[in-house]
């Protein structure tokens, strides 16, 4: 099963919310900074998510008007 773009978003954010509490119940100041930094990784992640996937669309629909382009071209050096 494939995830949507969204789901994998709302994931990241529960698990940098999940990280963000682990921080502070951590008496360690290693597991403190250790999922501070992780949580904040998650969140970055989570932000970034629908721009590459906004990216992606515009390549794929560029790379498909390519593909039609040479196909074009290549019918019209036969004719």
């Amino acid at each position: 099963m494939t995830m949507s773009d969204e789901q994998i978003t709302t994931m990241h954010v529960i698990l940098a919310e999940y990280h963000r509490k682990l921080a502070k119940q951590a008496s360690l100041s290693v597991l403190r900074d250790y999922h501070a930094n992780l949580a904040q990784r998650f969140a970055d992640e989570a932000v970034q998510i629908p721009r590459r996937a906004a990216t992606l669309a515009r390549f794929l629909e560029r790379e498909k008007e390519t593909m039609r382009q040479l196909d074009r071209d290549a019918s019209n050096d036969f004719r």
